[in-house]
């Protein structure tokens, strides 16, 4: 009987940690998103250049590439919960510092903490993901990242209120920062105990740090290239539909909302498609469906048609980066941490490389060329997850 109420109550624990996890996750979108609103704001008002402002967004991606991979480890000392806790009020205490600052020198400095604070953030939140997944049994990160995407939609609407009133700045994101700190505050008493990763004796002449494995840096890779994709959509979607479709700008916009909308859908019921079809299907056939996606978006001979290529974009990439993100904090021999922060970083880079190398492109062959070529980089993501040698999906929890 004691024994049954022990599995109960840590089957409560779980749940609880379940929910204020998706919190977390929700928050950090929510706030991301207020951030990028007034990124149009803070470059009138600081009188920026758009090379200047390239720059300074260059900044947030470098502060994130920096502080992954020392997350990872310090993540693997601490444990999860204790450095998802302090890294999650610190994050919601420093994301306004761009919006509010007074200088450019002072915004390429606010950058480049916001940019450290969300890459630590975005470790530990994924690592403490990660040890929900495995106490409860069921895939579960793809849930936790369509509450990040469906804290993103919040964010941008809530933004858009609060420079339409007229706070933009950086007075209403104050007061949504002050309720999310007051929130995480609470929430974060619910996340899940863990441990830290037993200490290895360092032989002398040993290195205190170590590179991830081949398997773990092979997920790096695959997260590189979806992001690539996915960072494509984000930036260039607009534009290519109102330039070189010639859709009314109104309506051209329509390409990014439908992608937004369907990766937040696909993610949250991502876990019961990820138990039912695996992990490997799920990236394999999310690379086929990017690939497919963008050639219906630049090979259609109907411009309407083409924001809904940008769909089944989203489609097969919403469940890719939150299954691999799993799949390498199982990887064998290294800590979870370690391996979501490998991961982590190869999708940020993505992010920050994939768009401007389209760009490039474009500029040489042309943009509907540029696009056509994610098809490609699809493909490769199909041939990898082909190859790879996938973990045990999930351990099921003691009984």
């Amino acid at each position: 009987m004691a024994e049954t109420s022990g599995t109960a109550a840590a089957a409560q624990q779980v749940v609880r940690a379940r929910i204020a996890v998706g919190g977390g996750f929700f928050m950090f979108g929510l706030a991301f998103a207020l951030w990028a609103v007034h990124i149009p704001v803070i470059a009138a008002r600081l009188s920026l250049d758009p090379a200047v402002l390239g720059l300074a967004l260059l900044n947030v991606g470098l502060g994130g590439v920096i502080s992954q991979p020392l997350t990872g480890w310090l993540v693997a000392r601490t444990g999860s919960r204790p450095a998802a806790t302090v890294l999650l009020l610190v994050f919601l205490a420093t994301f306004i510092a761009p919006i509010i600052a007074w200088s450019t020198p002072v915004f390429f400095l606010a950058t480049l903490i916001l940019g450290v604070t969300a890459g630590a953030y975005n470790v530990a939140i994924n690592t403490q993901a990660s040890e929900i997944e495995r106490a409860r049994g069921r895939p579960t990160m793809s849930s936790f990242h369509g509450f990040f995407s469906l804290g993103a939609l919040a964010g941008a609407s809530l933004g858009g209120g609060i420079i339409a009133i007229g706070r933009h700045d950086g007075s209403g994101a104050a007061v949504a920062a002050v309720v999310m700190f007051a929130i995480a505050i609470f929430a974060t008493r619910y996340f899940l105990p863990t441990t830290p990763a037993p200490k290895v004796e360092r032989q002398p002449g040993g290195r205190r740090f170590t590179l991830p494995s081949g398997a773990v840096l092979g997920l790096s890779a695959l997260t590189f290239f979806a992001n690539t994709v996915e960072g494509a959509v984000n930036d260039w979607s607009a534009l290519y539909l109102s330039t070189v479709r010639g859709l009314n700008p109104a309506i051209a916009v329509s390409g990014f909302a439908i992608f937004s909308l369907t990766m937040a859908i696909c993610r949250l019921a991502g876990g019961p498609v990820v138990a039912r079809l695996g992990e490997k299907s799920i990236v394999l056939f999310g690379g086929i469906l990017m690939a497919i996606g963008m050639a219906v978006v630049v090979l259609s001979p109907w411009a309407i048609v083409s924001p809904f290529g940008f769909a089944l974009v989203a489609i097969g990439a919403a469940n890719t980066i939150p299954v691999m993100m799993g799949a390498a904090s199982r990887a064998p021999g290294t800590a979870p941490s370690t391996g979501i922060a490998a991961t982590a970083t190869g999708a940020l880079l993505g992010l920050l490389i994939g768009p401007p190398i389209i760009g490039f492109i474009a500029h040489a062959v042309g943009l509907s060329a540029a696009l056509g070529l994610l098809s490609l980089v699809g493909i490769v993501i199909v041939i990898g997850a082909a190859l790879y040698q996938w973990p045990a999906q999930v351990v099921q929890p003691a009984t």
